[in-house]
């Protein structure tokens, strides 16, 4: 048996019908670029989301980026994230001038709360926190230490469209929530895409500049912007997805439990998530003894799985380069990333084959 880790062939034939005619209505109206289907996504997102403003954008790696820029980060300013996301959080807060400072992280992959006071210091601006894999981290708290501090609190919340911790969702506490859209996500573009959501209007209304060289209006530009803007046929597909992605997270969540019911008493670990977390289950991560060998022994079997990510941003050149002398305590980013393995999980995905992956991995275990 053929277990595919997603199916984006099967996506499309899933909203061609309805599709085909939004499509047609952007390529028939000439407007490419700033349709009114771009601003009515963005008035849908921001009302699922309850916060005032999105800003649609090319990616979310510009998102963070543009997220960051706005809040006016200097080359002296610290940024606390954690190591075991992908390049880009990281690589945003270098692009600004930035220094990234890394907290180590929990038994659910995401940023020990607990640890970033100790970090600190007199040059912290920001708090980034990762809300991997379809899981939020404690909003709360870190909002709390946010406002002693004084310092801004910017979500990297690429994984986690449709998440939340308590009923609080990205945006709605923190200065600035950055989304992608991205082919792999759960809300899925069909190329690159990403979007910020914040209730500043102020921040808003400036990225809603930058996006497109930082212009007020046409040829008037108040500052060197970029050029980063969803394409309206994008959007046009966006808006039908949407329609579907209260549906595509629970059939995710329901396969969820049937791994969790399967795998709990085994020697996997299964996901770990606080009981304040509504997991969207954008991946499915479980920790194991030997991953490279499971990976293979299920590659073997048909079992398409994936690694996210198999090395930490602090081990990466890029960042080596850049901080050559860096003494770093994430031990338990250090010992996950040797274990973390995705299962497949995804709309697709009957329950023959799920009972497949599973018998495989009972078999291993």
């Amino acid at each position: 048996m053929r277990v595919k880790y997603v199916d984006l062939a099967a996506q499309w034939l899933d909203i061609k019908d309805r599709a085909l005619p939004e499509i047609d209505k952007v390529l028939s109206s000439g407007m490419y670029l700033e349709h009114e289907v771009v601003s009515s996504l963005e008035t849908r997102l921001a009302a699922l989301l309850g916060v005032r403003n999105v800003v649609c954008l090319n990616s979310g790696t510009d998102a963070l980026l543009m997220g960051l820029k706005v809040l006016e980060l200097k080359s002296s300013d610290e940024v606390i994230t954690v190591p075991n996301s992908f390049i880009a959080s990281v690589a945003a807060i270098e692009h600004v001038g930035a220094k990234t400072v890394f907290v180590d992280v929990g038994e659910d992959h995401l940023i020990d709360v607990s640890k970033i006071e100790k970090a600190i210091t007199s040059k912290t601006k920001a708090i980034m926190p990762v809300h991997l894999e379809g899981k939020v981290a404690n909003l709360v708290k870190i909002r709390e230490l946010a406002k002693v501090y004084g310092l801004k609190v910017i979500e990297d919340s690429a994984q986690a469209l449709g998440s939340h911790f308590g009923g609080t969702w990205p945006g709605q506490i923190s200065d600035i929530a950055c989304f992608s859209l991205h082919p792999l996500k759960n809300l899925n573009a069909a190329g690159d895409g990403g979007f910020i959501a914040t209730n500043d209007d102020d921040l808003a209304n400036r990225i809603s500049r930058l996006r497109s060289h930082g212009q007020a209006q046409r040829n008037h530009s108040l500052e060197f912007g970029f050029v980063s803007r969803l394409d309206s046929i994008q959007a046009a597909i966006l808006h039908i997805k949407l329609d579907d992605l209260s549906k595509v997270i629970s059939k995710r969540r329901y396969l969820a439990k049937i791994y969790d019911d399967a795998l709990r008493n085994t020697n996997i670990k299964i996901p770990l998530s606080r009981p304040e977390v509504f997991h969207s289950y954008h991946l499915y991560v479980i920790e194991v003894k030997n991953r490279d060998t499971v990976q293979q022994y299920l590659d073997e079997s048909g079992i398409e799985t994936k690694v996210h990510y198999p090395t930490l941003i602090s081990d990466q050149d890029a960042f080596r380069m850049r901080y050559p002398k860096s003494q770093l305590k994430i031990t338990n980013a250090e010992a996950q990333v040797s274990r973390i393995l995705s299962l497949p999980i995804h709309q697709h995905l009957d329950l023959e084959q799920l009972d497949y992956v599973i018998g495989r991995l009972g078999e291993f275990a």
